[in-house]
């Protein structure tokens, strides 16, 4: 009987152990306990949750500008690039071009030169000039 005394003691002495931890864990996170739940409870919380929508909607709109800054900054480093990339293909088009000129020009003289001479299309190195 003294056992099953003790054993009730020790049950009620851990359950009811942690109801000060759990009040101050209330009481640390500003929700109103029953002591406090009247109207300064209730104005304090509203504060402090429009207080705290407050900073959000202040950390959302600083998002977004960020957001739009960097978009522009793409736009530009984007529209930067396209335009280099057209200054290099201009720049290579007229390589090309010159090219194709000197190859036309070439074949032209070589043409001339074949039909002055021969004797160099037959291989007579004796006629061909060199």
């Amino acid at each position: 009987m003294n056992r099953f005394r003790t054993l009730a003691l020790f049950a009620t002495a851990a359950v009811l152990a942690p109801l000060p931890v759990l009040a101050q864990s209330v009481a640390d996170m500003g929700l109103p306990s029953g002591a406090e739940a009247g109207d300064k409870g209730t104005a304090d919380a509203e504060a402090k949750r429009k207080a705290l929508n407050e900073a959000q909607a202040q950390s959302a709109r600083a998002q977004v500008q960020d957001n739009e800054d960097r978009l522009r900054a793409r736009e530009a480093a984007v529209a930067t690039e396209a335009a280099r990339q057209q200054r290099e293909q201009a720049t290579y088009n007229e390589a090309v071009r010159q090219h194709d000129t000197v190859v036309r020009d070439y074949e032209a003289a070589r043409a001339k030169w074949e039909s002055a001479n021969p004797a160099c299309k037959r291989n007579d190195p004796v006629k061909c000039p060199r």
